[in-house]
């Protein structure tokens, strides 16, 4: 293990902050009001790819480790997507992106349990 082992769970808790800040920011948009949806989904984005990354450079062996972090990865990138071209001006697709959240949310999470069996 090296030094970048410390940092997954730091990422790993913050995509999970900003999750939830982002259910928040969104239920703030149906109400009238922008907390920063849009610029909180891009820092998400940003460091839900770094996590991947860096969970390959610590050489984690912990498939569930690797695995769920390549799905918050993923998880990010599909719903910046839908939420940049699917739901611009129709919100009609709201019924994707709230469980697509849910399950960033989930993945997460799981990273932040399953760093708990890796000796650091």
């Amino acid at each position: 293990m090296n030094g970048l082992t410390k940092s997954i769970r730091p990422i790993a808790g913050t995509v999970l902050a900003l999750t939830l800040f982002q259910g928040v920011a969104g239920w703030g948009l149906t109400q009238g009001y922008d907390y920063g949806h849009a610029h909180t989904a891009y820092l998400l984005c940003l460091l839900a790819i770094a996590l991947p990354v860096i969970v390959i450079k610590a050489e984690i062996d912990d498939k569930t480790v690797r695995g769920n972090s390549f799905a918050v990865a993923g998880i990010a990138v599909i719903q910046v997507l839908v939420g940049m071209f699917l739901m611009k001006d129709n919100w009609d697709f709201g019924w994707i992106h709230i469980p697509l959240a849910m399950m960033l949310t989930a993945h997460s999470f799981a990273v932040l349990i399953s760093m708990r069996n890796v000796d650091v």
